[in-house]
C-alpha cells in the first residue's frame, strides 16, 4: 500500500506549484499529486501531514570533493603516519617554500599534503561525514570528483544518487597511455558492479595538469561510451599564465604531486580555445569554475551546448574572483547548477547558501529550485529518475517548515530542510539524520 505526504505547498519543479496538496508515493516512486481535500486517507497505509510547509525535489550538487570534509580536523597517529608527515613536509618545503601561503597553489599543496597523511579508514570517515552533511542540507544527488575508487563501495551501498567522476592527471604521452589504461580498466569493472544509484564519468583535472594525448583519448572514449566529462576551465591566474607563457607556479605544484613539467601544445590562447583546438569541447562537457572565461570562451561553450558547474564561494575563497552570476545566467540558461566543492575551501555544504551568495534577486524562489533540481538532473542525464516530482520518478524530496507569515517563496531563506526523503525513505527528521551513512 502507498504512502502520502501533505503540505501547504509542493514545488514539483516541472512548472507546477501545488497548494494544499498531497503527494502519493508507492514503492519509492511518485504516483501523483492531488488536492488534499479530494484525497481519501484510507487509500494509503501511512500519511504524513507537514502542515504549513514546502515540499521540493531533492537537491543536486554538481561539484563535490567530499573526501576532504575532515581535513584539518583529524590527523593520523602512529609511526607510519608520522613518517608520512615528515616526508610530505620536507617535500612541500623543498617545492613550495617560495610561494606565498595565501596563493592558490599553496592552499592546494597544503590540502593534498594533509589528505595524503590520512589513513584509508580516516579518508573514508572524512568522505562519509561529507555525505552526511550533504544529506542534512537537502542534497540527494552528488557529482563526486576523486582519483580513488575506494569511495565507490560506500556510494554503492547508500540511496543517494552519485555521479562519480574519476580525476585524471598526466604529463606525457606515456603517462597518458598508462593513466587511460588504468581508468578504463577501473570503469569497466565498476560498471559491472554498480548499483542503480551510481553512475561513472571522467574528470581530467585541467589543461595544465593533463597532457593533450590524454584529453584526445578521453574524448573518443566518452563519445564511444556516452560518458560525461567534467573539467576545470579558466579557474586560476596560474592556469592562464601557464597557457600564456608556457610556465607558471602550476609547474611547481605538478612537481610536488609527482608530475613532470610539460608545456601547452598551443601558447597564448585561453583554456577553452586550447581544448577546442584539441576537439575536447562538446555537449558531454561539464565545465567548472570559469573565473577567467572571456566572452569568446563563453560563446564557444554555449555554441557547443556545454553545461556549467558554478562554485562561487570557493572561487572567491581560492582566487578572489568568480564568474558574475548574470553572465552565468546569460550564457548557460537551463544548463548550469551549483557546486560546493568541499569544507576544505567552503564554510558549509549548503546549496541554498551557495545560491544566496550570488542571487541578489536574479532568480525567483521557483527558479532557484529548478536550478537546484530539474536542470542539474538534465545535465547529469538523470532527469528520467530525479529532478522533478512527477509520476514514475524517485520520491527524493525535501520538506521545509514555514512560519505563519511565510509562503513558498521563503523556502530560499531557509538554512536547511527539516525532513529529507530518498526513494520515500526518511533520511532526515527534524533536522537530524535518521541513520548514519
Amino acid at each position: 500500500m502507498s504512502k502520502s505526504y501533505s503540505a501547504k505547498w509542493i514545488i514539483a519543479a516541472d512548472g507546477n506549484l501545488y497548494e494544499d496538496s498531497t503527494m502519493i508515493v508507492d514503492e519509492g516512486k511518485v504516483q501523483q499529486i492531488v488536492l488534499t481535500k479530494d484525497f481519501n486517507l484510507s487509500e494509503t497505509k501511512h500519511n504524513k501531514d507537514f502542515g504549513n510547509s514546502v515540499i521540493t525535489p531533492g537537491f543536486i550538487n554538481l561539484h563535490n570533493h567530499l573526501q576532504y570534509t575532515e581535513i584539518g580536523k583529524i590527523k593520523s597517529k602512529g609511526f607510519k603516519s608520522c613518517l608520512k608527515r615528515m616526508f610530505v613536509n620536507f617535500k612541500k618545503h623543498y617545492f613550495i617554500a617560495g610561494i606565498h601561503k595565501s596563493s592558490f597553489i599553496s592552499k592546494l599543496a597544503n590540502l593534498l599534503s594533509e589528505y595524503f597523511c590520512l589513513g584509508r579508514d580516516e579518508k573514508i570517515h572524512s568522505f562519509k561525514k561529507g555525505l552526511e552533511l550533504s544529506i542534512l542540507n537537502g542534497t540527494t544527488c552528488v557529482a563526486q570528483l576523486s582519483k580513488e575508487s575506494k569511495y565507490f563501495e560506500v556510494l554503492n551501498e547508500i540511496p543517494v544518487k552519485t555521479y562519480l567522476f574519476f580525476e585524471l592527471f598526466s604529463d606525457s604521452p606515456d603517462s597518458s597511455k598508462e593513466e587511460f589504461r588504468i581508468i578504463q580498466k577501473k570503469i569497466d569493472k565498476l560498471l559491472k558492479q554498480k548499483s542503480e544509484n551510481t553512475f561513472v564519468g571522467v574528470a581530467p583535472h585541467s589543461v595544465c595538469s593533463v597532457h593533450k594525448r590524454l584529453f584526445k583519448t578521453l574524448v573518443k572514449y566518452c563519445k564511444k561510451n556516452n560518458i560525461l566529462m567534467t573539467v576545470r576551465l579558466a579557474e586560476s591566474q596560474d592556469e592562464m599564465d601557464w597557457l600564456k607563457f608556457g610556465f607558471s607556479d602550476v609547474d611547481i605544484l605538478n612537481s610536488f604531486t609527482g608530475n613532470k613539467k610539460f608545456e601547452p601544445n598551443i601558447k597564448g590562447v585561453s583554456p577553452v580555445v586550447y581544448l577546442d583546438e584539441l576537439g575536447v569541447i562538446n555537449k558531454r562537457i561539464i565545465a567548472s569554475y570559469g573565473n577567467y572565461l572571456t566572452k569568446e570562451d563563453l560563446e564557444i561553450l554555449k555554441e557547443n551546448n556545454c553545461s556549467f558547474a558554478y562554485c562561487p564561494r570557493v572561487s572567491d575563497y581560492l582566487h578572489d574572483k568568480k564568474l558574475d552570476f548574470s553572465t552565468v545566467l546569460k550564457y548557460f540558461p537551463k544548463k548550469f547548477g551549483f557546486g560546493t566543492n568541499s569544507l576544505a575551501f567552503n564554510k558549509d555544504l549548503s546549496l541554498l547558501n551557495e545560491v544566496r551568495y550570488v542571487n541578489n534577486g536574479n532568480l525567483t524562489a521557483l527558479e532557484v529550485i529548478t536550478y537546484l533540481t530539474k536542470y542539474p538532473a538534465k545535465i547529469l542525464r538523470l532527469d528520467n529518475i530525479i529532478g522533478t516530482l512527477e509520476e514514475g520518478k524517485d520520491a527524493d524530496f525535501n520538506v521545509f517548515k514555514l512560519n505563519d507569515d511565510e509562503t513558498y517563496e521563503n523556502v530560499i531563506d531557509k538554512e536547511r530542510p527539516d525532513y529529507v526523503y530518498i526513494k520515500g525513505h526518511k533520511m532526515v527528521s527534524k533536522g537530524e539524520l535518521v541513520k548514519r551513512v
